[in-house]
Protein backbone atom coordinates (compact mmCIF):
# COMPACT_ATOMS: atom_id res chain seq x y z
CA UNK A 1 0.00 0.00 0.00
CA UNK A 2 1.06 3.38 -0.67
CA UNK A 3 2.17 5.57 2.01
CA UNK A 4 0.14 9.02 2.79
CA UNK A 5 2.92 11.76 1.61
CA UNK A 6 1.10 14.94 3.53
CA UNK A 7 1.79 18.30 1.12
CA UNK A 8 0.57 21.99 0.67
CA UNK A 9 -1.13 22.72 -2.55
CA UNK A 10 1.51 23.68 -5.22
CA UNK A 11 1.82 27.49 -5.50
CA UNK A 12 1.67 28.30 -9.44
CA UNK A 13 4.55 28.99 -10.70
CA UNK A 14 6.42 30.04 -14.39
CA UNK A 15 9.63 28.36 -13.91
CA UNK A 16 10.65 28.39 -17.76
CA UNK A 17 13.73 30.37 -16.34
CA UNK A 18 16.71 32.01 -18.69
CA UNK A 19 19.11 29.32 -20.05
CA UNK A 20 20.90 28.66 -22.90
CA UNK A 21 20.67 25.71 -25.42
CA UNK A 22 23.11 24.36 -28.30
CA UNK A 23 21.81 24.88 -31.65
CA UNK A 24 24.52 23.83 -33.36
CA UNK A 25 26.25 20.08 -34.24
CA UNK A 26 25.16 16.83 -35.13
CA UNK A 27 21.24 16.68 -35.18
CA UNK A 28 19.73 13.60 -33.01
CA UNK A 29 17.55 11.23 -35.26
CA UNK A 30 14.34 9.66 -33.36
CA UNK A 31 11.38 7.95 -33.16
CA UNK A 32 10.46 7.17 -36.95
CA UNK A 33 12.97 8.81 -38.35
CA UNK A 34 12.21 12.40 -37.25
CA UNK A 35 15.01 15.09 -36.75
CA UNK A 36 13.84 17.42 -34.27
CA UNK A 37 14.70 20.05 -37.50
CA UNK A 38 11.53 19.25 -38.16
CA UNK A 39 9.56 20.25 -35.18
CA UNK A 40 11.75 23.26 -35.54
CA UNK A 41 10.58 24.17 -39.21
CA UNK A 42 7.10 23.03 -38.12
CA UNK A 43 6.43 25.79 -35.21
CA UNK A 44 8.22 28.00 -37.22
CA UNK A 45 5.41 27.92 -39.95
CA UNK A 46 2.82 27.89 -37.37
CA UNK A 47 3.55 30.90 -35.91
CA UNK A 48 3.02 32.59 -39.81
CA UNK A 49 0.40 30.27 -40.97
CA UNK A 50 -2.95 32.22 -41.26
CA UNK A 51 -5.22 30.07 -42.22
CA UNK A 52 -6.77 28.89 -39.01
CA UNK A 53 -7.43 25.13 -39.88
CA UNK A 54 -3.99 24.18 -41.32
CA UNK A 55 -2.17 25.75 -38.53
CA UNK A 56 -3.81 23.96 -36.34
CA UNK A 57 -2.84 20.78 -37.93
CA UNK A 58 0.77 21.95 -37.56
CA UNK A 59 0.27 21.96 -34.28
CA UNK A 60 -1.54 18.71 -33.60
CA UNK A 61 1.37 17.42 -35.63
CA UNK A 62 4.21 19.29 -33.11
CA UNK A 63 2.24 18.08 -30.01
CA UNK A 64 2.14 13.96 -31.15
CA UNK A 65 5.94 14.72 -32.02
CA UNK A 66 7.16 15.60 -28.72
CA UNK A 67 4.82 13.29 -26.80
CA UNK A 68 6.09 10.62 -28.98
CA UNK A 69 9.26 10.97 -27.33
CA UNK A 70 8.06 10.40 -23.64
CA UNK A 71 10.47 13.35 -22.80
CA UNK A 72 7.82 14.84 -21.31
CA UNK A 73 5.90 13.02 -18.53
CA UNK A 74 2.75 15.40 -17.68
CA UNK A 75 1.34 15.27 -14.05
CA UNK A 76 -1.71 17.16 -13.78
CA UNK A 77 -2.96 20.75 -14.96
CA UNK A 78 -3.17 23.33 -12.51
CA UNK A 79 -6.40 24.54 -10.88
CA UNK A 80 -6.66 27.95 -9.12
CA UNK A 81 -8.71 27.25 -5.57
CA UNK A 82 -9.28 30.26 -3.76
CA UNK A 83 -11.28 32.03 -0.79
CA UNK A 84 -12.72 35.24 -1.19
CA UNK A 85 -15.61 37.02 0.98
CA UNK A 86 -18.48 36.82 -0.59
CA UNK A 87 -18.91 40.56 0.10
CA UNK A 88 -15.90 41.04 -2.44
CA UNK A 89 -16.69 40.79 -6.05
CA UNK A 90 -15.56 41.92 -9.11
CA UNK A 91 -12.34 39.99 -8.88
CA UNK A 92 -11.26 37.81 -11.93
CA UNK A 93 -8.06 35.85 -13.46
CA UNK A 94 -6.19 35.85 -16.41
CA UNK A 95 -5.42 32.51 -18.35
CA UNK A 96 -1.84 32.28 -16.79
CA UNK A 97 -3.99 32.57 -12.98
CA UNK A 98 -2.89 36.33 -12.54
CA UNK A 99 -5.48 38.32 -10.16
CA UNK A 100 -7.35 41.65 -11.37
CA UNK A 101 -7.70 43.39 -8.05
CA UNK A 102 -8.45 47.07 -9.44
CA UNK A 103 -11.76 47.15 -10.12
CA UNK A 104 -13.03 44.93 -6.74
CA UNK A 105 -15.78 46.03 -4.79
CA UNK A 106 -15.48 44.71 -0.87
CA UNK A 107 -18.02 47.50 0.11
CA UNK A 108 -15.36 49.28 1.60
CA UNK A 109 -12.00 51.31 0.42
CA UNK A 110 -9.29 49.02 1.21
CA UNK A 111 -8.47 45.18 0.12
CA UNK A 112 -6.17 42.96 1.87
CA UNK A 113 -5.50 39.16 0.16
CA UNK A 114 -3.13 36.63 0.86
CA UNK A 115 -1.29 35.78 -2.80
CA UNK A 116 0.85 32.68 -1.65
CA UNK A 117 4.48 32.19 -2.51
CA UNK A 118 6.69 35.31 -2.22
CA UNK A 119 7.43 37.23 -5.79
CA UNK A 120 10.27 36.45 -7.57
CA UNK A 121 10.10 40.18 -9.22
CA UNK A 122 7.71 43.03 -9.42
CA UNK A 123 9.52 43.85 -13.08
CA UNK A 124 7.16 43.01 -15.97
CA UNK A 125 10.03 41.77 -17.80
CA UNK A 126 10.75 39.32 -14.88
CA UNK A 127 7.69 38.39 -12.85
CA UNK A 128 6.99 34.36 -13.16
CA UNK A 129 4.68 33.47 -10.15
CA UNK A 130 1.67 33.74 -10.12
CA UNK A 131 1.95 35.90 -6.70
CA UNK A 132 4.30 38.27 -8.73
CA UNK A 133 2.44 38.18 -12.07
CA UNK A 134 -0.49 39.39 -10.00
CA UNK A 135 1.24 42.01 -8.31
CA UNK A 136 2.24 43.40 -11.90
CA UNK A 137 -1.23 43.12 -13.52
CA UNK A 138 -2.43 45.17 -10.80
CA UNK A 139 0.48 48.02 -11.13
CA UNK A 140 0.81 48.08 -14.62
CA UNK A 141 -1.26 47.88 -18.05
CA UNK A 142 0.22 47.81 -21.41
CA UNK A 143 -1.52 48.27 -24.89
CA UNK A 144 -4.12 45.83 -24.16
CA UNK A 145 -5.64 44.00 -21.14
CA UNK A 146 -7.99 41.12 -20.54
CA UNK A 147 -11.34 41.85 -19.44
CA UNK A 148 -13.69 39.57 -16.81
CA UNK A 149 -14.23 37.01 -19.43
CA UNK A 150 -10.89 36.70 -20.54
CA UNK A 151 -10.82 38.74 -23.57
CA UNK A 152 -8.10 40.78 -25.30
CA UNK A 153 -9.22 44.62 -24.75
CA UNK A 154 -7.73 47.98 -25.65
CA UNK A 155 -6.07 49.32 -22.82
CA UNK A 156 -3.66 52.22 -23.49
CA UNK A 157 -3.69 51.95 -27.08
CA UNK A 158 -6.97 54.20 -28.83
CA UNK A 159 -6.80 52.07 -31.90
CA UNK A 160 -4.39 50.39 -34.31
CA UNK A 161 -3.80 49.34 -37.85
CA UNK A 162 -2.28 46.14 -39.49
CA UNK A 163 -0.74 46.38 -42.71
CA UNK A 164 -1.85 44.13 -45.80
CA UNK A 165 0.70 41.72 -45.47
CA UNK A 166 0.52 41.29 -41.84
CA UNK A 167 3.74 42.82 -40.93
CA UNK A 168 3.29 46.27 -39.72
CA UNK A 169 1.08 47.24 -36.55
CA UNK A 170 0.62 50.66 -36.10
CA UNK A 171 -1.07 51.38 -32.69
CA UNK A 172 -2.16 54.82 -31.39
CA UNK A 173 -1.68 55.82 -28.08
CA UNK A 174 -5.00 57.20 -25.77
CA UNK A 175 -4.57 61.67 -24.91
CA UNK A 176 -2.45 62.79 -22.25
CA UNK A 177 -1.35 58.91 -20.51
CA UNK A 178 0.68 59.69 -17.75
CA UNK A 179 3.40 57.28 -15.29
CA UNK A 180 2.37 57.18 -11.62
CA UNK A 181 4.55 59.94 -10.88
CA UNK A 182 2.65 62.44 -13.34
CA UNK A 183 5.29 62.59 -16.25
CA UNK A 184 4.39 61.80 -19.90
CA UNK A 185 3.74 57.97 -21.04
CA UNK A 186 4.63 57.80 -24.46
CA UNK A 187 5.16 55.39 -27.36
CA UNK A 188 9.12 56.13 -26.98
CA UNK A 189 8.60 53.92 -23.42
CA UNK A 190 7.24 50.86 -24.95
CA UNK A 191 10.19 50.84 -27.46
CA UNK A 192 12.62 50.83 -24.70
CA UNK A 193 10.70 48.02 -22.72
CA UNK A 194 10.54 45.95 -25.34
CA UNK A 195 13.73 46.40 -26.58
CA UNK A 196 14.94 45.54 -22.83
CA UNK A 197 13.29 42.85 -22.63
CA UNK A 198 15.07 41.40 -26.18
CA UNK A 199 18.95 41.96 -24.23
CA UNK A 200 20.93 39.07 -23.14
CA UNK A 201 21.23 41.71 -19.56
CA UNK A 202 18.00 41.63 -19.05
CA UNK A 203 18.10 37.86 -18.40
CA UNK A 204 14.11 37.82 -18.96
CA UNK A 205 12.17 34.30 -19.68
CA UNK A 206 9.92 36.08 -21.90
CA UNK A 207 12.97 37.12 -24.32
CA UNK A 208 11.70 34.37 -27.12
CA UNK A 209 8.55 36.23 -27.18
CA UNK A 210 10.04 39.01 -28.91
CA UNK A 211 11.68 36.64 -31.72
CA UNK A 212 8.78 37.53 -33.73
CA UNK A 213 9.61 40.66 -34.44
CA UNK A 214 12.26 42.34 -37.06
CA UNK A 215 15.70 43.18 -36.21
CA UNK A 216 17.54 46.20 -37.38
CA UNK A 217 20.74 45.38 -39.87
CA UNK A 218 22.88 47.53 -38.82
CA UNK A 219 22.10 48.46 -35.00
CA UNK A 220 20.34 45.04 -34.61
CA UNK A 221 17.49 46.30 -32.31
CA UNK A 222 14.22 45.22 -32.48
CA UNK A 223 12.30 47.12 -34.92
CA UNK A 224 9.86 49.17 -32.56
CA UNK A 225 10.01 53.43 -33.40
CA UNK A 226 7.79 56.10 -32.42
CA UNK A 227 6.53 58.92 -34.26
CA UNK A 228 7.31 62.63 -33.19
CA UNK A 229 4.44 63.17 -31.51
CA UNK A 230 5.42 60.09 -29.23
CA UNK A 231 2.30 58.81 -29.44
CA UNK A 232 2.27 56.49 -32.38
CA UNK A 233 4.19 53.15 -32.35
CA UNK A 234 5.29 51.46 -35.09
CA UNK A 235 6.13 47.60 -35.17
CA UNK A 236 7.38 45.60 -37.59
CA UNK A 237 7.22 41.61 -37.73
CA UNK A 238 9.70 39.29 -38.75
CA UNK A 239 6.23 37.43 -40.25
CA UNK A 240 2.44 37.98 -40.03
CA UNK A 241 1.40 36.49 -36.01
CA UNK A 242 -2.24 36.06 -35.47
CA UNK A 243 -1.90 36.65 -32.01
CA UNK A 244 -0.03 39.25 -31.87
CA UNK A 245 -2.47 41.81 -29.74
CA UNK A 246 -2.57 39.28 -26.98
CA UNK A 247 0.97 38.75 -26.95
CA UNK A 248 0.46 42.96 -26.05
CA UNK A 249 -2.14 41.61 -23.01
CA UNK A 250 1.11 39.53 -21.22
CA UNK A 251 2.86 41.49 -18.63
CA UNK A 252 6.18 41.74 -20.88
CA UNK A 253 4.91 43.73 -22.97
CA UNK A 254 3.55 46.55 -20.76
CA UNK A 255 6.02 49.39 -20.54
CA UNK A 256 8.61 50.35 -18.03
CA UNK A 257 10.00 54.21 -17.36
CA UNK A 258 13.38 54.38 -18.55
CA UNK A 259 14.59 57.32 -16.17
CA UNK A 260 13.10 55.27 -13.05
CA UNK A 261 14.93 51.50 -14.34
CA UNK A 262 18.30 53.33 -15.10
CA UNK A 263 18.83 55.58 -12.11
CA UNK A 264 18.22 52.88 -9.88
CA UNK A 265 21.15 52.26 -7.38
CA UNK A 266 22.74 48.94 -8.06
CA UNK A 267 21.58 49.07 -11.54
CA UNK A 268 24.36 49.63 -13.67
CA UNK A 269 28.38 49.65 -13.13
CA UNK A 270 30.32 52.08 -13.66
CA UNK A 271 30.87 51.45 -17.33
CA UNK A 272 26.97 50.78 -17.99
CA UNK A 273 26.74 47.22 -17.46
CA UNK A 274 23.12 46.02 -15.86
CA UNK A 275 24.36 44.40 -12.69
CA UNK A 276 21.23 43.83 -11.33
CA UNK A 277 17.80 44.24 -13.51
CA UNK A 278 15.48 44.41 -10.92
CA UNK A 279 16.92 46.88 -8.87
CA UNK A 280 14.67 50.05 -9.53
CA UNK A 281 11.52 47.75 -7.94
CA UNK A 282 13.17 47.32 -4.76
CA UNK A 283 12.45 51.17 -3.99
CA UNK A 284 9.10 52.34 -2.71
CA UNK A 285 6.78 54.55 -5.18
CA UNK A 286 9.04 52.91 -8.10
CA UNK A 287 7.36 54.40 -11.28
CA UNK A 288 3.93 52.44 -12.65
CA UNK A 289 1.27 52.99 -15.22
CA UNK A 290 -1.00 50.53 -13.80
CA UNK A 291 -3.58 50.70 -11.14
CA UNK A 292 -1.87 50.70 -8.25
CA UNK A 293 1.65 52.49 -7.34
CA UNK A 294 3.92 50.77 -4.33
CA UNK A 295 3.93 52.87 -1.10
CA UNK A 296 5.86 50.32 1.15
CA UNK A 297 4.95 47.50 3.90
CA UNK A 298 3.23 48.04 6.75
CA UNK A 299 2.64 45.38 8.97
CA UNK A 300 3.84 42.36 7.27
CA UNK A 301 1.75 43.57 3.88
CA UNK A 302 2.81 45.12 0.99
CA UNK A 303 0.81 48.42 0.40
CA UNK A 304 -0.21 49.51 -2.82
CA UNK A 305 -2.07 52.93 -2.98
CA UNK A 306 -4.11 53.85 -6.52
CA UNK A 307 -2.61 56.26 -8.71
CA UNK A 308 -4.35 58.95 -9.67
CA UNK A 309 -2.77 59.07 -13.48
CA UNK A 310 -4.01 55.24 -14.41
CA UNK A 311 -6.03 55.26 -17.55
CA UNK A 312 -9.11 54.08 -16.21
CA UNK A 313 -8.80 55.29 -12.63
CA UNK A 314 -12.40 56.39 -12.80
CA UNK A 315 -13.48 52.88 -12.92
CA UNK A 316 -11.90 52.25 -9.67
CA UNK A 317 -13.49 51.40 -6.20
CA UNK A 318 -10.56 50.39 -3.96
CA UNK A 319 -7.91 53.00 -2.93
CA UNK A 320 -5.54 50.59 -1.34
CA UNK A 321 -4.42 47.02 -2.05
CA UNK A 322 -2.79 45.14 -0.01
CA UNK A 323 -0.87 42.05 -0.42
CA UNK A 324 0.61 39.52 1.94
CA UNK A 325 2.75 36.64 0.99
CA UNK A 326 4.53 33.54 2.32
CA UNK A 327 5.38 30.14 2.12
CA UNK A 328 3.66 26.52 1.96
CA UNK A 329 3.57 26.75 6.15
CA UNK A 330 2.32 30.60 6.24
CA UNK A 331 -1.19 29.43 4.21
CA UNK A 332 -2.47 28.05 7.54
CA UNK A 333 -2.25 31.45 10.04
CA UNK A 334 -3.30 33.22 7.01
CA UNK A 335 -6.38 30.80 6.63
CA UNK A 336 -6.75 31.91 10.48
CA UNK A 337 -6.54 35.82 9.54
CA UNK A 338 -8.79 35.20 6.51
CA UNK A 339 -11.46 33.69 9.37
CA UNK A 340 -10.89 36.65 11.36
CA UNK A 341 -11.58 39.25 9.08
CA UNK A 342 -7.84 40.58 8.29
CA UNK A 343 -7.83 39.27 4.70
CA UNK A 344 -10.56 39.44 2.16
CA UNK A 345 -9.23 36.86 -0.07
CA UNK A 346 -7.16 33.65 0.44
CA UNK A 347 -4.68 32.51 -2.61
CA UNK A 348 -4.10 29.17 -1.34
CA UNK A 349 -6.67 26.91 0.64
CA UNK A 350 -4.99 24.95 3.20
CA UNK A 351 -4.82 21.08 1.57
CA UNK A 352 -5.91 19.72 4.95
CA UNK A 353 -9.19 22.23 4.17
CA UNK A 354 -10.07 21.54 0.78
CA UNK A 355 -12.69 19.36 1.14
CA UNK A 356 -14.40 21.11 4.15
CA UNK A 357 -14.15 24.63 2.30
CA UNK A 358 -15.31 23.06 -1.06
CA UNK A 359 -19.18 23.41 -0.61
CA UNK A 360 -18.69 27.16 1.07
CA UNK A 361 -19.80 30.41 -0.51
CA UNK A 362 -15.99 31.67 0.23
CA UNK A 363 -14.65 28.61 -1.89
CA UNK A 364 -13.97 29.37 -5.93
CA UNK A 365 -12.00 27.49 -8.84
CA UNK A 366 -10.75 29.26 -11.89
CA UNK A 367 -9.25 27.80 -14.69
CA UNK A 368 -5.72 28.29 -15.47
CA UNK A 369 -4.22 26.99 -18.91
CA UNK A 370 -1.36 25.20 -17.16
CA UNK A 371 0.22 21.98 -16.74
CA UNK A 372 2.49 20.34 -14.08
CA UNK A 373 5.30 18.44 -15.61
CA UNK A 374 8.53 15.99 -15.57
CA UNK A 375 11.05 16.47 -18.27
CA UNK A 376 13.29 13.96 -18.73
CA UNK A 377 17.23 15.05 -20.14
CA UNK A 378 17.51 12.53 -23.27
CA UNK A 379 21.19 12.43 -22.03
CA UNK A 380 20.33 10.44 -19.21
CA UNK A 381 22.89 8.00 -18.85
CA UNK A 382 20.23 5.47 -18.02
CA UNK A 383 19.57 5.15 -21.78
CA UNK A 384 23.13 5.02 -22.48
CA UNK A 385 23.50 2.44 -26.47
CA UNK A 386 19.39 2.24 -26.18
CA UNK A 387 17.96 2.66 -29.76
CA UNK A 388 15.53 5.70 -29.81
CA UNK A 389 12.37 3.66 -29.76
CA UNK A 390 12.96 1.66 -27.15
CA UNK A 391 14.50 4.79 -25.21
CA UNK A 392 10.96 6.24 -25.50
CA UNK A 393 8.76 3.01 -24.68
CA UNK A 394 10.98 2.68 -21.42
CA UNK A 395 9.90 6.71 -20.39
CA UNK A 396 6.63 5.47 -21.60
CA UNK A 397 6.39 2.96 -18.76
CA UNK A 398 7.90 5.17 -15.86
CA UNK A 399 5.56 7.92 -16.96
CA UNK A 400 2.60 5.55 -16.57
CA UNK A 401 3.77 4.31 -13.28
CA UNK A 402 2.76 7.47 -11.82
CA UNK A 403 -0.22 7.43 -9.81
CA UNK A 404 -1.55 10.72 -10.67
CA UNK A 405 -4.76 10.32 -9.31
CA UNK A 406 -3.15 9.80 -5.83
CA UNK A 407 -0.78 13.33 -6.37
CA UNK A 408 -3.63 15.44 -7.07
CA UNK A 409 -6.11 13.55 -3.90
CA UNK A 410 -3.92 13.11 -1.20
CA UNK A 411 -0.56 15.44 -1.92
CA UNK A 412 -2.06 18.11 -3.78
CA UNK A 413 -6.23 18.14 -3.03
CA UNK A 414 -6.37 21.46 -4.59
CA UNK A 415 -8.89 20.41 -7.30
CA UNK A 416 -6.19 19.46 -10.00
CA UNK A 417 -6.78 17.05 -12.87
CA UNK A 418 -4.84 14.55 -14.30
CA UNK A 419 -3.12 15.90 -16.94
CA UNK A 420 -2.42 13.64 -20.20
CA UNK A 421 -0.90 15.86 -22.70
CA UNK A 422 1.61 18.86 -22.13
CA UNK A 423 -0.91 21.25 -23.85
CA UNK A 424 -2.99 22.34 -21.23
CA UNK A 425 -6.64 21.32 -21.07
CA UNK A 426 -9.24 24.19 -22.00
CA UNK A 427 -6.33 25.71 -24.50
CA UNK A 428 -8.01 27.98 -26.93
CA UNK A 429 -8.09 26.16 -30.55
CA UNK A 430 -9.69 27.16 -33.74
CA UNK A 431 -13.57 27.42 -33.62
CA UNK A 432 -13.53 25.85 -30.18
CA UNK A 433 -10.63 23.68 -27.55
CA UNK A 434 -7.88 22.86 -29.35
CA UNK A 435 -7.79 19.23 -27.12
CA UNK A 436 -10.37 17.91 -29.30
CA UNK A 437 -10.61 15.10 -31.71
CA UNK A 438 -11.46 16.17 -34.84
CA UNK A 439 -11.57 14.01 -38.70
CA UNK A 440 -8.10 15.54 -39.09
CA UNK A 441 -6.58 14.22 -36.22
CA UNK A 442 -7.82 11.94 -33.29
CA UNK A 443 -5.43 11.57 -30.02
CA UNK A 444 -4.36 7.97 -29.04
CA UNK A 445 -6.81 8.14 -26.31
CA UNK A 446 -9.52 9.46 -28.07
CA UNK A 447 -11.53 9.03 -24.70
CA UNK A 448 -9.58 12.02 -22.97
CA UNK A 449 -8.54 13.42 -25.72
CA UNK A 450 -4.75 12.85 -24.78
CA UNK A 451 -1.75 10.50 -25.03
CA UNK A 452 -2.94 7.76 -22.25
CA UNK A 453 -5.73 7.06 -19.85
CA UNK A 454 -5.72 8.91 -16.57
CA UNK A 455 -6.71 5.48 -14.99
CA UNK A 456 -3.85 4.89 -12.96
CA UNK A 457 -4.75 0.38 -12.80
CA UNK A 458 -5.21 0.98 -16.81
CA UNK A 459 -1.89 2.93 -16.85
CA UNK A 460 0.43 0.16 -14.83
CA UNK A 461 -0.81 -2.68 -17.03
CA UNK A 462 0.79 -0.95 -19.86
CA UNK A 463 3.74 -0.01 -18.23
CA UNK A 464 4.60 -3.28 -17.50
CA UNK A 465 4.01 -4.79 -20.88
CA UNK A 466 6.22 -2.68 -21.93
CA UNK A 467 8.97 -3.43 -19.50
CA UNK A 468 8.22 -6.99 -20.65
CA UNK A 469 8.40 -6.55 -24.33
CA UNK A 470 11.48 -4.80 -23.54
CA UNK A 471 13.37 -7.77 -22.38
CA UNK A 472 13.20 -6.34 -18.84
CA UNK A 473 11.27 -8.18 -16.78
CA UNK A 474 11.60 -12.01 -17.62
CA UNK A 475 10.08 -13.51 -14.56
CA UNK A 476 7.09 -11.39 -15.18
CA UNK A 477 6.41 -10.15 -12.00
CA UNK A 478 5.88 -6.66 -13.60
CA UNK A 479 9.09 -5.16 -11.96
CA UNK A 480 11.83 -4.40 -13.82
CA UNK A 481 14.34 -7.58 -13.39
CA UNK A 482 17.83 -6.89 -11.00
CA UNK A 483 20.77 -7.11 -13.56
CA UNK A 484 18.49 -4.37 -15.44
CA UNK A 485 17.71 -1.66 -12.91
CA UNK A 486 19.10 2.26 -12.75
CA UNK A 487 18.69 5.24 -10.80
CA UNK A 488 17.71 8.88 -11.79
CA UNK A 489 18.62 11.83 -10.75
CA UNK A 490 15.33 14.30 -9.83
CA UNK A 491 15.95 17.58 -9.51
CA UNK A 492 12.71 20.13 -7.79
CA UNK A 493 12.25 23.01 -5.66
CA UNK A 494 12.18 22.64 -1.85
CA UNK A 495 8.96 23.62 -1.20
CA UNK A 496 6.44 21.20 0.98
CA UNK A 497 4.53 20.51 -2.19
CA UNK A 498 7.34 19.80 -4.78
CA UNK A 499 9.14 17.66 -2.39
CA UNK A 500 5.94 15.68 -1.83
CA UNK A 501 5.06 14.95 -5.27
CA UNK A 502 9.26 14.30 -6.05
CA UNK A 503 8.52 11.55 -2.98
CA UNK A 504 5.08 10.30 -4.47
CA UNK A 505 7.34 9.66 -8.49
CA UNK A 506 10.17 8.03 -6.29
CA UNK A 507 7.75 5.73 -4.54
CA UNK A 508 6.02 5.05 -8.10
CA UNK A 509 9.36 4.24 -9.99
CA UNK A 510 10.86 2.14 -7.19
CA UNK A 511 7.63 -0.33 -7.60
CA UNK A 512 8.73 -0.41 -11.21
CA UNK A 513 12.47 -1.19 -10.36
CA UNK A 514 13.79 2.36 -11.00
CA UNK A 515 15.80 4.17 -8.38
CA UNK A 516 15.28 7.84 -8.35
CA UNK A 517 17.60 10.48 -6.37
CA UNK A 518 15.29 13.59 -5.54
CA UNK A 519 17.36 17.10 -4.88
CA UNK A 520 15.27 19.27 -3.52
CA UNK A 521 16.99 22.66 -3.60
CA UNK A 522 16.50 26.29 -3.14
CA UNK A 523 14.76 28.53 -5.99
CA UNK A 524 18.03 30.08 -6.58
CA UNK A 525 20.31 26.60 -6.73
CA UNK A 526 17.33 25.23 -8.57
CA UNK A 527 17.69 27.80 -11.29
CA UNK A 528 21.61 26.86 -11.51
CA UNK A 529 21.69 23.33 -11.34
CA UNK A 530 18.36 23.62 -14.10
CA UNK A 531 20.86 26.37 -16.42
CA UNK A 532 23.46 23.91 -16.43
CA UNK A 533 21.06 20.50 -17.13
CA UNK A 534 22.60 18.68 -14.16
CA UNK A 535 19.82 16.25 -13.99
CA UNK A 536 18.00 12.97 -15.67
CA UNK A 537 14.64 14.49 -14.34
CA UNK A 538 13.29 17.64 -13.48
CA UNK A 539 10.39 19.16 -12.09
CA UNK A 540 8.85 22.01 -13.89
CA UNK A 541 5.41 24.15 -14.11
CA UNK A 542 4.08 25.82 -17.60
CA UNK A 543 1.52 28.21 -17.86
CA UNK A 544 0.63 29.51 -21.57
CA UNK A 545 1.59 33.34 -21.68
CA UNK A 546 -1.16 33.97 -24.43
CA UNK A 547 -4.04 31.26 -24.84
CA UNK A 548 -2.76 29.20 -28.01
CA UNK A 549 -1.06 25.82 -27.96
CA UNK A 550 1.85 27.43 -29.57
CA UNK A 551 2.66 29.30 -26.65
CA UNK A 552 3.74 25.56 -24.85
CA UNK A 553 5.04 23.87 -27.86
CA UNK A 554 7.34 26.42 -29.00
CA UNK A 555 9.14 26.64 -25.74
CA UNK A 556 10.58 22.68 -26.92
CA UNK A 557 12.37 24.03 -29.94
CA UNK A 558 16.27 23.25 -30.17
CA UNK A 559 17.54 26.47 -29.06
CA UNK A 560 14.49 27.59 -26.96
CA UNK A 561 15.13 27.99 -22.97
CA UNK A 562 11.97 26.17 -21.97
CA UNK A 563 13.69 22.95 -24.09
CA UNK A 564 14.62 21.39 -20.62
CA UNK A 565 14.33 17.43 -22.44
CA UNK A 566 17.37 19.39 -24.54
CA UNK A 567 15.44 17.66 -27.73
CA UNK A 568 17.67 18.28 -30.26
CA UNK A 569 20.73 19.52 -28.97
CA UNK A 570 24.30 18.07 -29.43
CA UNK A 571 24.34 14.39 -27.82
CA UNK A 572 26.96 13.10 -26.15
CA UNK A 573 28.80 9.94 -27.80
CA UNK A 574 27.48 7.08 -25.80
CA UNK A 575 23.78 8.11 -26.15
CA UNK A 576 23.79 9.33 -29.58
CA UNK A 577 20.63 6.50 -30.56
CA UNK A 578 18.37 7.55 -27.98
CA UNK A 579 16.59 10.80 -27.52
Amino acid sequence: MKKIIRGAALLLSILFFVSSFCGCGDRVRGIDGIDWLEYDELIASAKSEQDAAVREQMLHRAEDMLMATECVTPLYNYSDAYLSKPELTGVYSTHYGAKYFMYANPGKTTVSAFLGEQPDSFDPALASTASALTVVENTFTGLFAHDASGNVVPALVESYDVSEDGLIYTFRLKPELRWSDGSVLGASDFVFSWRRVSETSTHSPYKYLFDMIAVGEEDKKLMVTADETDTVLTVQLREPCRYFTELCAFPAFYPVNEDCVESAEGYMDIYENVIDPDAWTVRANYVVSGAYTFSGIADGKYVFKQNPYFYNASGMTVDTFEAAFGNDLDTASAYESYVAGGLDYLGTVPPDLHDTLASSADYHTDGVNGVYFLAHNFNCSAFSGMHAEDAASLRRAMSLSIDRGYIIGSVLRNGEKAATSVVPDGTAGNGGVFRRNSPEHTYPNAAECGYFSSDYETNLEEAKKIIKDLGLDADGDGVIDNGHRFAVSYLTTDSASDIAIAQAVQQDLAELGVMVKVSALSEKAFKYEASIHNYDIIALGTVSHYDDALSVLECWTTDAAGNYARLGSVVIKENENAY
